[in-house]
């Protein structure tokens, strides 16, 4: 069934339900009984031509069980409950189905192959390995190659996580589906379509779904024994009652009654019940969870892994230091930390606003990730722009302009052959704490701007408050190099660092946790992230920075990006567990009595066989009701909370 029609059809009967629940006619109950049993019966047809007997066969029972002894309201709250549970499955399957889409969208259809007849533009699924391949400025990688002719800098945070361009020139390997963000290079393709890196994480996303699914035949095993139960006691029932001489019509009335009494109503209510609450709970305060079986996964959670680049950090640069030198402060071209260097929170000294300002000038019309970090300072500080002419990108090393009647210059290490040495400790001061750092030269003019993705407001507090509710493992998993990744590590408080890592490095660290008989969670936003994020026991992406890919290979989606979130969902799926165990355990006992009503109803109270039914019937629905009203509390979230 169309999945929009299905949700049309939950609709109606969830309004028809509400109609006859609150005073109305007893058409409307009739009316949601029609509009829910339309997936349950395509749903029960399903499992009888595969030959099993699932829970689907127990839902149609008890629905027709409670149709039978004039009660269909209550058959109506059952169909419509597991309607809707269809719904979000076939919701989340949308969504699986997409975030693979998403993966092979960002690699270009076509590619620009180069050979001895010029070059074509050929679909890419005809590109081999060797074929040499022109990749132009700001366009992006189409397949796995090494560059033998260029320099540029590619942006791989979708692959690999890491925020900051990566440099590349000849020898060095692009990967498809990165971008190529300044000059054009040729590559020589190393993987074909079909093998490159990107289709790999592909894979990755696809084995890591399958395997996920696993623990959902321990509930459907169980459902289709319980089907046969229920149905060989009944008929035992049957023939016993008719063996021993009892009149026909009263031995179907005791059957009828033990399958009333055997209904599993309350039994399978119980759980979608408690995780509709919790995820509607979750929903209102933008925490999006796929289906409640992750709501229970995350009250056992003990192991958290999470990604660096926009989960425990901004995601985007900031300026965080300029440090000014040159004869005109200090004389003699020595560099020391005096009133020209500028720090958060200080007020800019002179010579800091004026490098600023120059450094924008050059930089105003780059997208560059550090470019946007250094024109959004000079905007802060409201600084005039000077005048400079001739501005030429230097690819795989910076900008250079003409200012004043000479060359200034803004870029990284390898565009400066004279740096006066005093000044070359200070940089290589920063690149040891891990910062990103763009020299500006003008004349006898040096200046360092330092650049840092930050971490997010209140990261450190949520951790803490993770290993206040008993998690025993934190991790930091990154793409990131290893010196951006502790320094950031040592802010937010994480001592588990792994960094340097591809998607399937990541991915086989948390496969090998859960191998361990860890219970874990990742949380990330990227690409890199999304086998990850499938092969975890909950996957959580965060929805405001993270990639379309990774929120659809997620269990979880933070809309707000705030990592406090975690905790508060692991205490909701805590109290979920707690509420279905309770729910199950009661409805339980309460079938487990009625059986024994059923059974021996007619030795205890001899005359009163008629009682059997309305009992079992009273039984039935007061126990349902219960059983909902319990899952009903998590409307109001878990406790503290």
């Amino acid at each position: 069934m169309d999945r929009r029609i299905h949700t049309v059809l939950t609709s109606l009967c969830g309004v028809s339900l509400a109609v006859a629940i609150f005073g109305g006619p007893v058409w409307a109950s009739w009316l949601a009984v029609a509009f829910g049993s339309v997936h349950a019966l395509e749903e029960g047809w399903d499992s009888l031509r595969r030959k099993e007997f699932d829970v689907h066969i127990l839902m149609l029972l008890a629905a027709a069980g409670s149709i039978f002894v004039g009660h269909p309201t209550e058959a109506a709250v059952l169909l419509f409950l597991f309607a809707l549970a269809g719904t979000l499955e076939e919701f989340a399957m949308a969504r699986t189905k997409s975030a693979i889409e998403g993966l092979i969208k960002l690699r270009p259809d076509e590619a620009i192959r180069i050979d001895a007849n010029g070059e074509t533009r050929v679909p890419v699924g005809e590109i081999v390995v060797g074929d040499l391949v022109r990749v132009p400025a700001f366009q992006g990688v189409p397949l796995d190659g090494e560059i033998v002719e260029g320099v540029t800098q590619a942006d791989e945070s979708a692959m690999t996580g890491e925020a900051r361009p990566v440099d590349k020139r000849e020898g060095d390997r692009l990967l498809a589906g990165t971008q190529n963000l300044e000059g054009t290079v040729t590559i020589r393709v190393t993987a074909a379509s079909g093998a490159t890196m990107l289709e790999k994480v592909v894979a990755l996303v696809n084995d890591a779904q399958e395997n996920k699914a696993s623990g959902e035949r321990i509930s459907q095993w169980f459902g289709q024994r319980y089907t046969f139960f229920v149905l060989g006691a009944a008929l035992l029932s049957w023939g016993i009652r008719l063996a021993v001489g009892q009149a026909p019509p009263a031995a179907l009335f005791a059957s009828l009654t033990l399958l009333v009494a055997l209904s599993p109503c309350a039994l399978v209510i119980s759980t979608p019940a408690t995780t509709l609450s919790a995820l509607a709970w979750a929903a209102q305060r933008g925490m999006l969870v796929r289906g409640g079986e992750f709501i229970e996964t995350l009250g056992k959670i003990d192991t958290v892994f999470l990604d660096k680049t926009g989960t425990l950090t901004e995601g985007k640069f900031a300026l965080t230091e300029i440090c000014v030198c040159g004869p005109a402060l200090v004389g003699a071209g020595v560099c020391k930390d005096d009133a020209g260097c500028w720090h958060p929170g200080e007020d800019p000294s002179q010579a800091a606003r004026m490098m600023l300002g120059l450094a924008a000038a050059l930089e105003q019309h780059s997208t560059h990730p550090l470019a946007t970090a250094i024109v959004k300072k000079a905007n802060e500080w409201e600084l005039p722009l000077p005048n400079v002419e001739n501005v030429r990108v230097v690819p795989g090393k910076g900008v250079e302009a003409q200012w004043q009647g000479s060359v200034v210059r803004i870029g990284q290490r390898r565009f400066f052959d004279d740096m006066p040495s005093e000044f070359e400790e200070h940089v290589k001061a920063f690149a040891e704490r891990g910062e990103t750092i763009a020299i500006l030269n003008s004349g006898e003019q040096w200046a360092a701007l330092t650049m840092a993705d930050q971490p997010k407001p209140g990261v450190r507090e949520a951790l803490d408050k993770l290993r206040a509710r008993g998690i025993k493992r934190i991790a930091m998993l990154t793409g990131d190099q290893p010196a951006t990744a502790h320094a950031v590590a040592a802010q937010v408080g994480i001592d588990e660092v792994h960094a340097g890592l591809l998607p399937q490095d990541k991915e086989k660290l948390v496969a090998d946790s859960i191998a361990k008989g860890q219970t874990l969670a990742f949380i990330g936003d990227g690409v890199n992230d999304a086998p990850s994020l499938a092969r975890a026991h909950v996957g959580i992406g965060m929805g405001g920075l993270g990639s379309d890919i990774a929120l659809n290979a997620a269990d979880v989606v933070l809309m707000d990006d705030k990592v406090e979130r975690i905790s508060d969902l692991m205490a909701l799926g805590s109290a979920t567990r707690r509420t279905i165990r309770a729910n199950l355990v009661f409805a339980g006992v309460i079938i487990g009595l009625l059986t024994l009503n059923s059974v021996l109803w007619g030795a205890l109270v001899p005359g009163r066989a008629e009682m059997m039914l309305p009992i079992a019937v009273i039984g039935h629905e007061g126990s349902t009701v219960i059983v909902i009203l319990n899952g009903l509390r998590l409307l109001a979230g878990p406790r503290g909370l």
